[in-house]
């Protein structure tokens, strides 16, 4: 059975005194949307405690979030270092085409010429564009999340078809 949350960022400090904290999230869009919703922390121990976002902002690279329970710096302190989960069904829905990074990991990555590349197993963000990690027998490529180079994504097939620029893939076959 599929994990009900997603892990959607981590607090990494206080802000204020009056009890918001600083999420690092890889993928914003999570925490934007969760304003009025039930997020989970998770301290190290993996205790999980349910709160309720009562706003989101952004503040640099970082989400500053504030809960309804925490009201106090003390208690906000506590947090640091907790992870952060949504429930998926929580999630906006996207536009087509536009896919949350948890729904890419695992497909199946070929070319449009049918050449086998291997398994999506992970995302990162960066200044310009997503970037997805694909494995095969221990190598790893990195393939730019971008309209030229990804040709097609079937998430009930669990399949990315892409279209590599010159010089992205290594000549000998991964």
């Amino acid at each position: 059975m599929e994990d009900p949350l997603l892990r959607v960022g981590r607090v990494v400090k206080t802000q204020g005194i009056k009890g918001e904290v600083r999420v690092s999230s890889p993928g914003k869009e999570a925490l934007a949307q969760s304003r009025g919703k039930t997020v989970y922390l998770e301290d190290p121990e993996g205790n999980r405690r349910a709160l309720t976002v009562e706003s989101t902002r952004p503040l640099k690279k970082l989400t500053v979030l504030a809960f309804g329970e925490i009201k106090s710096i003390e208690e906000a302190q506590k947090l640091i270092g907790c992870f952060v989960y949504a429930e998926k069904k929580n999630l906006d829905p996207l536009p087509p085409d536009e896919f949350y990074w948890y729904q890419l990991r695992g497909l199946r990555v070929e070319t449009e010429e049918g050449r086998y590349l291997g398994i999506l197993e992970g995302v990162f963000a960066t200044g310009s564009n997503d970037v997805f990690v694909v494995r095969k027998e221990g190598k790893e490529i990195l393939i730019p999340a971008t309209e030229e180079v990804i040709s097609r994504v079937n998430l009930q097939e669990k399949f990315m078809i892409i279209r590599p620029l010159e010089g992205l893939l290594p000549e000998d076959d991964l």
